[in-house]
């Protein structure tokens, strides 16, 4: 038999735990699982909450399994409202596919570690141990869902408290070295005309990976190339950018048109079949394929060959040397990356009834890499 849903007093303590109000002051109670006898916890909400999900946890041993094979706790576990999270508030936040793939990456981890628990016996234990498994970005981007969920779970009722937010966020040090040139331009010349294409493209107008592959030629009007970046555009008038056709960029939009019919400035004709499945169009290039289409040509480039797998700079840090190129030619480079202040704003200006476009000149001289 499934146990009775908690009555609305009790909701947001741990299961076993009771409160009861006399004389307008709220009292806490236990009652053990094994023998149904009571036990007063005193009025302090916080240390009752955490005596109960102590005595849960040496009380109930085994008690997640025996429920999941008889289907008595499934409303209630991790798994089941991280999915009612997912459909009811990260997906109406708009996310971008990269963000959906990510958090969809770290939710399995999560679920595989705690998703069969009940949320309200999770503790701050069981997060710390769970994040101490993965790698430090990993466990900083799967903190921050879980906080986020928790965060949720206690404004439904489910738990009394985030113990994913008593947690520490650990210190990334980061690895990736930025590009030279000399090491971009081994790269471009190892690599296939699609791909030059994108490297140009990016150092010309420092976009990101998801932007250069989504750029369309009619995007292109009246002297002007249209972009719309997908990490920011939701929050910032900065997102939205019209680069004006200068000689260097035309350049680079000339050697994109082939005789290869698509909508995209990169493209290519894929090999197989399958390769062009689940696109928008046959020739469109995806994220995942540039990424590993540049570190191929890397490796065959003999680039970096002094740096560490871990270190060796990706397509994405084409970006950060785009700036570094355009401040180095006294150019402004805030307005060509799309940041909206030198440390990209925070403040988000919303509700605009139309779009606002920033205004950006690529005029980039990339002579020394051609």
């Amino acid at each position: 038999m499934a146990a009775r849903p908690r009555i609305k007093k009790n909701r947001g303590l741990p299961v076993n735990l009771y409160s009861e109000v006399k004389k307008g002051v709220t009292y806490f109670k236990y009652r053990r699982p094994d023998n149904g006898k009571s036990y007063s916890m005193g009025t302090d909400k916080v240390a009752a909450v955490q005596a109960a999900k102590q005595l849960n946890a040496e009380l109930m041993q085994g008690y997640d399994l025996v429920s999941n094979v008889l289907g008595t706790n499934n409303s209630d576990t991790l798994e089941s409202f991280i999915t009612y999270f997912k459909e009811n508030h990260f997906l109406k936040r708009k996310p971008a596919q990269a963000s959906i793939k990510i958090f969809d990456i770290r939710v399995k981890q999560i679920n595989k570690a705690l998703g069969s628990k009940r949320v309200d016996e999770i503790t701050i234990r069981d997060v710390a141990t769970f994040l101490n498994t993965l790698t430090i970005r990993a466990s900083n981007q799967a903190r921050g869902y879980m906080v986020d969920i928790f965060n949720y779970a206690v404004a439904e009722g489910l738990c009394a408290d985030n113990p994913a937010a008593s947690t520490i966020k650990k210190i990334e040090e980061k690895q990736r070295k930025r590009h030279t040139i000399e090491g971009l331009k081994l790269i471009r010349e190892a690599s296939p005309q699609w791909l030059k294409n994108a490297i140009d493209l990016a150092l010309i107008t420092a976009q990101r990976r998801e932007e250069i592959v989504s750029i369309k030629f009619n995007d292109i009007k009246d002297g002007y190339l249209y972009v719309v970046q997908q990490k920011t555009s939701k929050h910032s008038d900065a997102g939205w950018i019209r680069f004006k056709i200068t000689s260097q960029l035309d350049q680079v939009i000339k050697n994109c048109r082939d005789n290869i019919p698509s909508p995209f400035l990169i493209h290519h004709k894929p090999t197989r079949r399958k390769q062009a499945e689940n696109r928008e169009h046959w020739t469109q290039i995806l994220v995942d394929y540039l990424t590993r289409a540049f570190k191929k040509a890397t490796e065959e480039s003999g680039a970096y060959r002094e740096l560490t797998e871990a270190e060796k700079p990706t397509f994405h840090e084409i970006r950060a040397l785009s700036i570094k190129m355009y401040k180095q030619q006294g150019k402004d480079a805030q307005k060509i990356a799309g940041h909206a202040s030198e440390q990209m704003t925070k403040n988000y200006a919303k509700g605009h009834d139309e779009i606002i476009w920033s205004e950006a000149i690529p005029d980039l001289d990339v002579s020394n890499l051609l």
